[in-house]
């Protein structure tokens, strides 16, 4: 398990160089889609990316939490049945990289899924849906507590899978990338590939503050697996559409970081027949 935390620990001194990459990347791409209009961050956006950045850096203090509990969680599946390394050698690189991506965004599909649908587990999700001001760094606006749970368990799926140490890495890489992409404010569908890569379009239509778009659009990376099971929802574009949700905490780090602990106080004095009927509802 020390190859895990070595390279969750590389992973943690490089969020400062993916943020700038993220930055670099979606800045230019806006500038050529929009012109300079839509690189003026507004009074809105400025208050969001600083809540976001804070975020980064109490997540980033706090990682240790996630080290244990996925340190821990392998260190418990290392008995089980799992596919063995060994199989993946002699795949294409292509086909390890899509069966690597596949496998995390199928996990990711179900945890995400679960998250919007556990009332107890939606206040922590939810502090990544409180963005009103969605762009790049909305990606990284997460609390800690969420990452405590759903890591471990991605992690183990990898594990299962028979997926290396530096398979989960690239994982990880690409998956930040992808989320500084489909959170920012452009507004592409993909066209004809729209049901095979996820962009911002599809993403955005996840986070849009409107009944019918509440519980869509739960895939990572490939909304083909959101149209197998019934979630998809890309109705037009979805540029300056509200994004949020009722009794949103808003750009205010400490209540967001309290957020949760309000939401399960709440939930804990409701009665017990009443309280198995509750759900997220975004």
């Amino acid at each position: 398990m020390t190859d895990y935390l070595r390279y969750f620990l590389i992973l943690l001194s490089s969020k400062a160089v993916l943020i700038s990459m993220g930055f670099v990347m979606i800045t230019a791409l806006a500038w050529l889609k929009y012109g300079a209009g839509s690189l003026s961050w507004g009074p809105g956006l400025r208050r969001s990316g600083a809540v976001n950045v804070g975020l980064v850096v109490f997540n980033g203090a706090t990682l240790g939490l996630v080290l244990v509990a996925t340190t821990f969680l392998l260190d418990l599946m290392q008995s089980l049945p799992h596919v063995p390394e060994r199989v993946w050698l002699d795949m294409p690189w292509i086909i390890q990289a899509f069966t690597a991506l596949f496998i995390l965004d199928f996990t990711n599909y179900w945890l995400h899924r679960w998250a919007h649908a556990n009332a107890w587990f939606w206040p922590l999700h939810a502090v990544h849906h409180s963005d009103t001001d969605l762009h790049f760094l909305s990606s990284q606006r997460a609390h800690i507590l969420e990452w405590v749970v759903t890591v471990p368990l991605v992690a183990g799926a990898a594990f299962l899978c028979g997926l290396s140490v530096e398979g989960v890495a690239f994982l990880i890489l690409i998956r930040e990338l992808h989320q500084f992409y489909v959170h920012s404010g452009l507004d592409w569908s993909h066209g004809p590939f729209r049901h095979v890569i996820a962009g911002p379009r599809f993403h955005r239509w996840h986070h849009v503050d409107l009944p019918e778009a509440h519980n869509k659009n739960f895939s990572l990376f490939f909304p083909f697996i959101d149209m197998a099971f019934g979630t998809y929802y890309v109705p037009g574009p979805a540029r300056g559409l509200a994004t949020g949700f009722e009794d949103n905490p808003g750009d205010r780090l400490i209540p967001l970081l309290l957020y949760p602990f309000r939401s399960w106080a709440k939930l804990a004095s409701v009665p017990k027949r009443k309280r198995s009927s509750m759900q997220a509802v975004d």
